[in-house]
């Protein structure tokens, strides 16, 4: 969809009947790369997670099909935490010339894998997104590391093209149409514009910041050619523009979802279309959050986006957009009071505005589904805004980047720094997996701390401090402790250990897996030395507060290991029940800890 700016009318794209989609061009080469590429990471993460038991076979290892026929062969490294390095290059399936994909790969396993009939076409079609995803990435043009080293962040958003690293259908974007992408995906070429719509007050939750009124939120988040533009609108439709409020809506939202799915709302002038945005705007990492690169010191804008990505469907619940602001007020206070976390470079990106649209008939039934989440916004405050003149930003996403030359990111910054790998690797420690850990022990709050939760700050490639966001749906309180009564919703009481998986499997397992293999195999950082570092940082934390480490212990020599593909596979499209996550985990055994192993060997023990 694009907007007519003489007329501020919307206008339908090329008609993709006469002028199709073409596929990505890639070569036969690129596209054998592109197959083993996505098969090394299956066979790695699903063994990783105990579904694959591949067995010694020669100089390789082979795994069998659902009938006990061997069907595939790789060579692989093994690392802590169960960690399977596939070479790609040396995967074969066997006998030699059938197909050798990725969904062929699921059809040969897939009762081996659990998954079952229901879920199996949503899969391979999740899996198949994921590769178009990909297989564009790789077609286009993509800057070095050394590039992307020197790059502001919007343009690293754009290139950081491994998705999550444990997810194998980690980017399909089910829904969302080949076309749809080219103009609306974090990696597209041109920024969009958002379109605003006016919803009638008394029929939404606006929630601001303690630190606003409505009068400065309306200033700080529409220009006033906007806010001009909404109130024309209003006034068009015979309506009083006092008592309505914007909502910024992805393009996409309102064609799929708000258009056929509330149009009663719409005829009825609860929702009056007011017309694009004035700014141009750019997906980040995160298909519904978007950046204006006209300005991008101004507020992030996220979005309802009613499409199936990595095992959701990525809407915004009104309901939690009323405490999203609170939630973000009362974390920046927990913050900023606390010195070791102010000295460790944390600042929190405050989620300032929300808004929730309740008055459809989904609402009204009573009915809990993804039907009310699809009409909801937030504003986030931007890292530009809040980074010093020497620093710039990065998704942390980025030391796990590996470009088409094969340089890393990672190598790059440490280059860019002039810094030893030991010494970067260090300071990154102590900006992400430190702080995360204080979190958790001295204040029983856990994050979803992933690649594109943290925002890095870096001076000349120099890792500094961090930025923390997506807050208000993925924080939790762990404990009893006291919390405002109005964010009741955030606590979770579990168990020690179980508050100990916040960092064992989102941060260890999660991230630091990924990166130790990654630093080692390009010769930056010997794993060993890696693990040992994050021994010795987390040591250092528990020798400057004993009394914060009484009753977790970071160091368990095992842990319960919680596994992400088991859940996407149970159910491709909703994998989490947000309201009891805990209850929802895939479990499958225990991870021997390297933290626990390397402390030993460092201080002189035995490993």
């Amino acid at each position: 969809m694009t907007f007519d700016h003489t007329t501020d009318s919307i206008t339908s794209p090329v008609d993709p009947w006469v002028t199709p989609t073409a596929p990505p061009e890639l070569t036969a080469a690129a596209t054998d790369a592109l197959h083993r590429a996505v098969l090394a990471k299956l066979f790695s993460e699903f063994t990783h997670e105990r579904m694959l038991s591949p067995q010694p076979d020669g100089d390789g290892w082979s795994v069998s099909d659902d009938s006990g026929r061997i069907r595939w062969w790789f060579r692989a490294t093994r690392h802590p935490l169960n960690h399977w390095e596939v070479e790609p290059e040396s995967i074969r399936r066997l006998p030699a010339g059938e197909n050798r994909d990725p969904q062929q790969a699921i059809l040969d396993l897939r009762s081996t894998l659990g998954i079952a009939d229901a879920v199996l076409p949503l899969y391979l079609e999740d899996l198949s997104a994921t590769m178009l995803t990909m297989a564009r990435r790789r077609a286009g043009r993509a800057p070095s590391s050394w590039e992307l080293a020197h790059s502001p962040l919007a343009e690293v958003e754009r290139y950081l093209d491994r998705g999550h690293p444990g997810f194998v259908a980690s980017s399909g974007r089910v829904g969302m149409g080949a076309n749809e992408q080219e103009a609306w995906s974090p990696e597209a070429a041109n920024p969009t514009r958002l379109v605003w719509l006016a919803a009638r007050k008394s029929l939404c939750t606006v929630s601001l910041s303690s630190e606003l009124t409505e009068r400065e939120h309306l200033d700080l988040h529409l220009l006033p050619t906007e806010q001009e533009q909404v109130d024309r609108a209003v006034r068009a439709a015979g309506e009083n523009p006092r008592e309505y409020t914007p909502i910024p809506v992805h393009p996409w939202q309102w064609e799929h979802r708000i258009l056929p799915g509330m149009l009663p709302d719409v005829l009825r002038h609860d929702l009056i279309l007011a017309g694009p945005s004035a700014h141009g705007w750019r997906a980040q990492q995160s298909l519904r959050t978007f950046l204006d690169v006209d300005d991008p010191s101004r507020d992030y804008a996220k979005t309802a986006l009613g499409v199936h990505s990595m095992g959701f469907l990525r809407g915004l619940s009104p309901a939690y957009m009323r405490t999203m602001p609170a939630i973000s007020d009362w974390l920046h206070q927990t913050v900023t009071s606390d010195p070791f976390l102010m000295e460790s470079g944390i600042r929190v990106l405050r989620e300032r505005s929300s808004v929730g649209w309740t008055g459809d008939a989904h609402h009204r039934s009573g009915v809990s589904s993804d039907h009310t989440k699809q009409l909801a916004a937030l504003w986030r405050e931007s890292t530009i805004s809040l980074l010093r003149i020497d620093e710039h930003a990065a998704s942390l996403a980025g030391v796990l980047h590996t470009d088409p030359f094969g340089g890393t990111l990672i190598g790059a910054w440490i280059e860019r720094s002039g810094a030893t790998a030991h010494d970067w690797v260090r300071a990154l420690l102590n900006v992400y997996l430190v702080p995360v850990s204080h979190l958790l022990l001295a204040h029983d709050i856990a994050l979803m701390p992933h690649g594109e939760n943290v925002i890095l700050r870096l001076r000349n490639g120099f890792p500094v401090g961090v930025f923390w966001k997506d807050l208000g749906e993925e924080l939790a309180v762990l404990s009893d402790r006291p919390v405002p009564e109005e964010l009741e919703r955030i606590r979770t009481v579990v168990p020690p250990e179980t508050r100990e998986l916040s960092i064992h499997t989102d941060v260890v397992d999660g991230v630091l897996r990924h990166l130790a293999v990654l630093l080692d195999g390009h010769g930056l950082l010997p794993e060993a030395e890696f693990w040992s570092l994050a021994a010795e940082v987390l040591d250092e934390h528990r020798d400057r507060f004993p009394g914060h480490w009484r009753e977790l212990d970071l160091f368990r020599d095992r842990f319960v290991h919680s596994c992400l593909n088991r859940l996407q596979l149970r159910n491709p499209q909703h994998m989490v029940d947000l309201t009891d996550p805990a209850g929802s985990l895939a479990l499958a055994g225990r991870l021997e800890n390297p933290l626990a192993r390397y402390r030993t060997a460092r201080v002189g023990g035995t490993p």
